[in-house]
Formats: C-alpha cells, sequence, structure tokens
C-alpha cells in the first residue's frame, strides 16, 4: 500500500448527496484532520456515471450541501458537475479542480469502500491515479482486498490510505426510505437540510 504523508492540500468529496447526511460530513471531518487538508471541496454529481439519475434535482442537492457545510471553515461546495452537460466523469473533475487550485500539489480523492471496489471501471483509472490520491473510507460490510492493485491489470500501485472511522450507519437510502415511510430523520440529517427537505416536501 503506498503511503501517503500531507501538510496540506486538497480534499475532493464527490456524490449525489442524495441527501447529505451527517454520515458524510463525518467522513469529510475526519479525512480532513487525518492528512491536514486545507480544504475540502463538496462536487454534487448531475449525472453519475455509475448510478441512475437521482428523482431529486441537482439544484436541491447542491444547496442541501451548502447548507450542510455552512459551519465549517474548511469545507466549501462546487458547482463544477453540475454546469456539465452529460455524466460527470471523476478524471474530468479532477482535471478542472487541478486548474482552479494551480497553486496547490496535493489532490485527495475521497471515496468508500464500496465505490472503491469498482474504481476499475471508472474511466481512465490509469490517468487518474497519476492526479489524485486516493482516501478510502471502511464501510461496514464491505472488505478490503488484499493487494491494491486488483482494479486493473494496467494500475500497477494506486496510491491509497484506508480510512476506519468506525461504524457509521448512515447511508442517504435510509433517509430517503424514512421521510417516504414517514419516519424520523432526526439526528441524520443536519437541522437546516432536513427543514430544507420537509418545506419543499423532497422525497415524499
Amino acid at each position: 500500500m503506498a503511503r501517503l504523508e500531507s501538510k496540506g492540500g486538497i480534499g475532493v468529496f464527490g456524490g449525489t448527496f442524495n441527501p447529505i447526511h451527517l454520515g458524510h460530513l463525518i467522513i469529510a471531518e475526519k479525512a480532513r484532520e487525518a492528512l491536514n487538508l486545507k480544504r475540502i471541496v463538496f462536487i454534487p454529481s448531475r449525472y453519475p456515471p455509475h448510478k441512475g439519475t437521482p428523482e431529486i434535482g441537482a439544484i436541491h442537492r447542491y444547496r442541501m450541501v451548502k447548507l450542510a457545510i455552512s459551519t465549517n471553515p474548511y469545507f466549501i461546495t462546487s458547482q463544477i458537475e453540475l454546469r456539465r452537460k452529460g455524466i460527470s466523469y471523476t478524471i474530468d473533475t479532477v482535471r478542472a479542480l487541478k486548474k482552479l487550485y494551480s497553486k496547490e500539489k496535493d489532490f485527495y480523492l475521497i471515496l468508500g469502500l464500496d465505490s472503491y471496489l469498482e474504481i476499475g471501471a471508472w474511466k481512465d483509472i490509469e490517468k487518474l491515479a497519476r492526479l489524485i490520491r486516493f482516501i478510502v473510507v471502511k464501510r461496514p460490510g464491505y472488505q478490503i482486498p488484499p493487494h491494491t492493485n486488483y482494479t486493473s491489470n494496467k494500475v500497477s500501485s494506486l496510491p491509497v490510505k484506508f480510512l476506519n472511522l468506525g461504524p457509521i450507519g448512515i447511508s442517504s437510502t435510509e433517509v430517503r426510505n424514512r421521510i417516504k415511510d414517514g419516519g424520523s430523520v432526526r439526528y441524520l440529517l443536519p437541522k437546516n437540510v432536513m427543514d430544507y427537505i420537509f418545506q419543499r416536501h423532497l422525497y415524499e
């Protein structure tokens, strides 16, 4: 496993955030602390390549992210994928971010172990591995593979750091299902995000 050290740098945290929940925020903050990152950029996807199009529009998901991170000075959000037409490929986003933050040397992609297990199917994964390092968060029910080059024969060694944050048993699917069933989502979402959802009758 490649060793990762940082005295700064940018964390990139992409996803549908459908909706963003406290688990996302915990992951981002722990990753920031672990690598002493200057900031975390949250990037809601418009048309994710490996998932169906979310039932909630991108602008709602972006606004919820903005609300959720509003009290953390290290967190920012970007519309870079929302403004792009077509599918949001990670390599295109990373290239755009490296141009935007051209003075920064180190970039770290934060993703869950479930996504990492499918990373071999990502567009231009070999090129992406040369542009950014991977911060993989362990998730219940998923096992870390015994070696790091299982994803692709073309990738000899992905620059990966695995983070064990303990059990974070919150998922966006659970939140959506609870709302649809009339259940409580208190303590799963930031209050301002919860208010935003209920005021607009999202996911009902």
